[in-house]
C-alpha cells in the first residue's frame, strides 16, 4: 500500500473539489446576477450541491490503486463508488431536467402543457434511473447482451400486466390535452349527470345530483359521448303548455304576452317566441320558446324553476286551468252527461 501517495493524491482531489464547489457558490453567481432568469442560478446551486458528493466518489476512484486491496474486495470497493457516483448523477440530471422542462412549459404560457409535464414527471424520472442504472452495469462489465435477453422476455409480461394501466395514462392524457371538461364542470356521460370533482391518473371522481360519488375509469369517458353544460354559453329551452278548451279566446291571446313578461323580468333569461300551435285532444297546446344566458348550470335550474313557478301563477291569476288527458261521454237515453278523466 502506498499510503504516502494516496495520501497526498486525495488531498490534492479534495482541495480541488472544495475549491470547484467554491467557484459554484460564490463566483459565478456574481457573473449570472444580470440575467433575467433564474434558471442559471438554480444550475449553479445543483452543482454546487452534488459537486462535493461526486468529487470524492471520483478522487476514491482515480486513488484506489494506490490502496493495493486484493482483488475481490478492490471490486467490490470499485462498485460501490461507482454506485455512489451514478446515484449522484442520477438525482442532479433530474433536478436539473425537471426544472428546465417546467420552465419551459412556464415560458411558453401553456397552461395545460405545464400540467401534463407536472403529471409525467415521475415517469420521465423513472426513465433517467433506468437509463443510468443500464450504464453502471455495463461499466461494471456486465454482459449487456444478458440484460437485455432478461428485459425483453420480462418486457412481454409487463406489457400485458400493464395494458390496462397505460390504456388509462393515455385517456388521462387526452382529458389533459383536449379537456372535454375540467374540475368543477357539471356533465353528463351517458345515463350518469355529475359535477367532476377530480381528474386522476387513472380514473375521474364525479359527484351526482343526489350526492353520490361516481368513479369512472378515463377510457370509458373518452370513449363515450359527453355532455358538457358548462360550457353552453346560451341554453335553448322549448316547452309544451297546453290549457283547457275552457280557456276564452282573449285569455288565449294574452297567454304570449303574459309569459314574454315573466321571462324578461328573469336576470339571465331571453325571450323568444310563444304560439298557440295545436287542438289537441285534451287541451289546447302553445309552444314556447325562450334562452338562457350562463354557463352555470344551477342559476339555469334556478331560472328556469323561477319562469315555471310564475306562469303558474300569473294563470291562476288570469283564471286559466293547465289542461290534462280527459274525454267527454255522452249516453242516449237521459241526455245524461259524464266525464271521466
Amino acid at each position: 500500500m502506498k499510503l504516502g501517495e494516496f495520501t497526498v493524491e486525495f488531498v490534492i482531489g479534495i482541495a480541488i473539489t472544495f475549491l470547484l464547489s467554491f467557484v459554484l457558490r460564490k463566483i459565478l453567481p456574481r457573473l449570472t446576477k444580470s440575467s433575467k432568469t433564474s434558471f442559471d442560478d438554480f444550475v449553479l446551486k445543483a452543482l454546487a450541491d452534488s459537486i462535493v458528493p461526486f468529487g470524492f466518489v471520483v478522487v476514491l476512484i482515480l486513488t484506489e490503486n494506490e490502496l493495493g486491496l486484493p482483488s475481490n474486495i478492490e471490486r467490490a470497493y470499485d462498485t460501490v463508488l461507482r454506485l455512489i457516483g451514478t446515484i449522484v448523477l442520477i438525482r442532479l440530471v433530474n433536478r436539473i431536467g425537471s426544472r428546465f422542462l417546467i420552465g419551459l412549459a412556464r415560458h411558453s404560457g401553456a397552461e395545460d402543457l405545464e400540467e401534463l409535464l407536472q403529471n409525467l414527471l415521475p415517469l420521465l424520472k423513472a426513465v433517467v434511473w433506468g437509463i443510468g442504472s443500464l450504464v453502471l452495469l455495463q461499466s461494471l462489465g456486465v454482459k449487456m447482451t444478458v440484460i437485455w435477453g432478461l428485459l425483453s422476455a420480462g418486457g412481454i409480461g409487463i406489457g400485458l400486466a400493464l395494458k390496462e394501466p397505460a390504456q388509462e395514462l393515455f385517456a388521462y392524457l387526452m382529458i389533459l390535452l383536449d379537456k372535454p371538461f375540467t374540475v368543477g364542470q357539471f356533465i353528463s356521460v351517458g345515463s350518469t349527470s355529475a359535477t367532476v370533482e377530480r381528474i386522476g391518473v387513472r380514473s375521474t371522481h364525479l359527484r351526482s345530483l343526489r350526492g353520490e360519488q361516481v368513479v369512472m375509469s378515463n377510457s370509458t369517458l373518452t370513449g363515450s359521448t359527453i355532455l358538457n353544460f358548462a360550457e353552453m354559453a346560451q341554453r335553448r329551452m322549448i316547452y309544451s303548455i297546453g290549457v283547457t278548451y275552457d280557456t276564452t279566446v282573449d285569455q288565449m291571446k294574452a297567454i304570449p304576452t303574459m309569459i314574454q313578461t315573466i321571462i324578461d323580468s328573469q336576470e339571465h333569461s331571453t325571450f323568444n317566441r310563444c304560439h298557440f300551435t295545436e287542438f289537441a285532444d285534451s287541451s289546447l297546446n302553445f309552444e314556447l320558446v325562450y334562452y338562457i344566458d350562463t354557463r352555470d348550470f344551477s342559476v339555469a335550474l334556478n331560472d328556469q324553476q323561477a319562469i315555471n313557478l310564475a306562469i303558474m301563477d300569473a294563470f291562476a291569476r288570469a283564471g286559466i286551468e293547465f289542461a290534462f288527458p280527459s274525454q267527454t261521454l255522452y249516453l242516449e237515453g237521459d241526455s245524461l252527461t259524464g266525464k271521466a278523466s
